[in-house]
């Protein structure tokens, strides 16, 4: 009997399992089939650009010399540029750029997300407003910026002049990274301050009850509990703003002064980051290997400070009450 029910208990465990390995293989092929089109454009749109550019880097390649004087050179183009004085005058003011614009961009979106939390009137037509720069395209948003700081008859200049001052600036020539920060903060203020908002929002308000019932300042309730709690988002948009202000590049083009921007436009110095100088050397005199180690040499210092930031967060980041490293 016990054998007799066994040959029958076989099978059938048999054909169970080829229907779960069989419904497995189902699964995992409509896994693969539904990422797909991400991972393509994975390979071809990011891996392989990136491979081909470090290809290039190694190479004297120059646009036109694929069929004819192109050679491997090794690491001639990194060395150049540790030697190049240009090369470290555009990395010093886009170190000097980044620092200035990171804090001030966190500051400004957390003083606009707590201004948008403090349940003001019009809550909705404020959040669009101050949302609004982040959606124009940064072409048209520079040609408004310029036509604010124009020298004759610009928005900023006859506010200036009514007030007493002089009304013929030249933002555009004298005060070049003084036009393009202000740029870059107004339209990446949007973006950050709704990331704000939601983690503020986020924070329960049993803890602010506590904290009044306490007798906390609003200054020490800021300090003890919405700042601790929002130290998720501030390392997000620490990173996010970090990354965006050291890809700048558009902006200094196309506030370059008697142009309508592109790449051969005429760049003040003050606004000639590292990018902007490393595209100028592919595409403007042709040297794209040079360029291309540029942009190598970067990327690779970006993720080593975006790694060491990662780490500190263990020492500030709080989720809840227990640490990052603890998570």
């Amino acid at each position: 009997m016990a054998t007799a029910q066994q040959s029958v208990a076989e099978p059938h465990a048999a054909s169970t399992r080829r229907r779960r390995a069989s419904l497995r293989r189902r699964e995992t092929l409509a896994f693969y089939g539904f990422i797909s089109p991400w991972l393509l454009g994975f390979i071809f749109l990011s891996i392989l650009p990136l491979a081909l550019g470090f290809a290039i880097s190694l190479s004297n390649f120059n646009g036109f010399n694929l069929h004819t004087s192109l050679r491997y050179v090794g690491f001639a183009n990194y060395r150049r540029a540790f030697h190049d004085p240009e090369f470290w005058q555009s990395l010093i003011r886009t170190g000097v750029f980044t620092l200035i614009v990171v804090p001030a961009t966190l500051a400004i979106q957390l003083g606009l997300a707590l201004l948008l939390n403090s349940r003001i009137k019009a809550l909705g037509l404020w959040r669009t407003l101050f949302y609004l720069p982040a959606i124009i395209p940064i072409v048209a948003t520079a040609y408004i910026w310029k036509a604010i700081t124009a020298q004759d008859g610009g928005l900023v200049n006859r506010i200036i002049g009514a007030l007493g001052g002089s009304s013929s600036i030249d933002w555009l020539v004298g005060h070049p990274r003084a036009t393009l920060l202000a740029l870059v903060l107004w339209g990446s203020a949007g973006v950050g301050m709704l990331i704000f908002l939601a983690g503020l929002q986020s924070i329960p308000e049993e803890l602010y009850e506590a904290a009044r019932i306490d007798g906390a300042s609003r200054f020490a309730v800021f300090r003890k509990v919405t700042l601790p709690l929002l130290t998720p988002v501030i390392m997000f948009q620490l990173i996010f703003s970090l990354i965006g202000a050291a890809q700048v590049v558009a902006q200094p083009l196309l506030l370059a002064p008697n142009t309508t921007g592109g790449l051969g436009a005429s760049v003040p110095p003050p606004n000639q980051l590292f990018n902007v100088q490393a595209l100028q050397e592919i595409f403007v005199y042709g040297d794209y290997g040079y360029g291309a180690a540029m942009i190598w040499i970067f990327v690779l210092a970006l993720m080593l400070i975006t790694a060491a930031l990662f780490f500190s967060g263990r020492f500030w980041v709080y989720y809840g009450s227990e640490q990052y490293s603890n998570e």
